[in-house]
């Protein structure tokens, strides 16, 4: 009954293997040894025959404890009869070195490519490598479906680490949308580098694989606006976002200058296009401001919105970068609008009688009457630093504490006028008719 049972496991394998001459070096071998052909994936010597590898030594096959076949030659000789040798560049993988095939491999069949000895092929890896790094929260996904061969090669490589491409163009196979990114005008320069610069190859406890969170990974390198916000006494809210720097740079490359994500004015409007209140502070919709006014403060059309805020953190009120009023009133001293005086002269508040300023009667100089000694009036009781409807960006109302006064200004040719709660109706014309001398007055000196 033995016999048939071989014959029949004898044919089974020559159908598998669909060659006569498989028949002739298979038949006594796999009627015991069956069990090494029954994986997927059987090694091609074998379909050859067992005689490949195998070869007789004189003693009686099979009898218990002594093997009569020896191999044809030592591992890894043996695999490089038919293999190539695959360890002639600069970095060579340890069992490779070593000549240990079988660390990794099986010899006669498996049920993994390549003759794997388990599967995926991180398990195979994970016999030597440990991989801790790859035991956190978020795992580059080669790593959780262990396919380490998508980023190493198992024998030999140039590079180090077995990479089959030093990075970022290993990293760039798969990252198809930063492959585009690198190609940009402005390209973040560790990015250019090395991915791994920011993010770890295994896995990390932050998203996107970061080495840190997004604001403190920046500010590693970045270590001059980390100064700056330790310093600070407001800090722009996006920073302290989850997403922190992210929110308006790319962390790759972008067309814009700094790596923004968007062009200034749009960038800030993304944002900004809502109502903002914390506390006793509020930040208005300055998206609405902007669309329902007539007139734009020039600052914003010529350089955007940093032309008066930082966008990362201040020690002036609002995020200014220079010093302005935070309440309605204050000294009328230079230095403390210094802000406005980055584009206005100071004659404004420090003249008198000037003709530096539109704002004037015959030649007095109302700015001066508004804004002067201890308690000058905050240039914006009058005029809204965005935008308005009114000529000069003059406000439709007054803040004064929690009252808002109607301003009623009207704008003529050659001045103007406005009717305020806390005054009466006044007028003003740039140019006043001067009466002429009577005959004989003395001329003042």
């Amino acid at each position: 009954m033995s016999g048939k049972i071989g014959l029949l496991l004898t044919i089974l394998v020559a159908f598998f293997f669909n060659t006569s001459a498989q028949i002739d070096t298979t038949q006594g071998c796999l009627t015991c040894h069956a069990s090494l052909v029954r994986q997927e994936v059987v090694h091609d010597a074998l379909k050859r025959g067992c005689d490949k590898c195998h070869t007789p030594n004189g003693q009686q096959h099979p009898q218990k404890g002594v093997s009569g076949f020896t191999m044809a030659k030592e591992i890894p000789a043996l695999c490089y009869k038919c293999h190539d040798e695959n360890n002639t560049g600069r970095v060579v993988h340890s069992p490779v070195m070593k000549g240990n095939c079988l660390a990794c491999h099986t010899p006669h069949s498996s049920p993994e490519s390549f003759l794997l000895k388990k599967n995926p092929t991180g398990e195979v890896c994970a016999q030597c490598h440990t991989l801790e790094s790859a035991r956190k929260r978020f795992k580059h996904d080669p790593v959780a479906k262990g396919e380490c061969a998508k980023c190493h090669e198992p024998h030999t490589s140039e590079f180090d680490r077995l990479l089959i491409k030093e990075p970022p163009a290993l990293c760039l196979k798969c990252h198809k949308a930063q492959a585009e990114e690198i190609k940009m005008e402005n390209v973040h320069p560790p990015f250019a580098n090395n991915c791994l610069n920011c993010h770890n190859q295994h896995s990390s406890t932050e998203e996107k694989l970061l080495d840190l969170s997004p604001q403190n990974l920046c500010l590693y390198c970045h270590d001059d606006m980390q100064k700056k916000i330790d310093k600070a006494t407001i800090v722009h809210g996006a920073i302290n976002d989850k997403r922190s720097c992210i929110n308006c740079h790319s962390p790759h490359a972008s067309h814009e200058k700094k790596f923004l994500i968007k062009d200034t004015k749009s960038l800030c409007l993304s944002c900004h296009d809502r109502t903002y209140t914390g506390g006793t502070h509020k930040v208005a919709n300055i998206a609405q401001i902007l669309t329902k006014s007539k007139n734009i403060h020039g600052a914003i059309e010529k350089v955007g919105c940093i032309g008066c805020h930082d966008p990362h953190a201040s020690t002036n009120p609002s995020l200014l970068n220079k010093p302005f009023p935070s309440g309605s009133y204050a000294v009328a001293a230079k230095e403390n609008f210094a802000l406005c005086f980055s584009c206005h002269k100071s004659d404004l508040i420090e003249k008198q009688n000037s003709t530096a300023t539109g704002f004037r009667n015959g030649d007095k100089n109302l700015h001066f009457v508004h804004i002067n000694g201890e308690k000058g009036r905050s240039c914006i009781i009058c005029h809204n630093p965005h935008g308005s409807n009114n000529d000069h960006l003059i406000n439709d109302k007054a803040p004064f504490g929690s009252w808002e006064m109607p301003l009623r200004y009207q704008s003529i040719e050659n001045g103007g006028s406005c009717q305020p709660g806390c005054h009466g109706e006044r007028k003003y014309e740039r140019t006043v008719a001067i009466p002429a001398a009577a005959p004989n007055a003395p001329v003042k000196k």
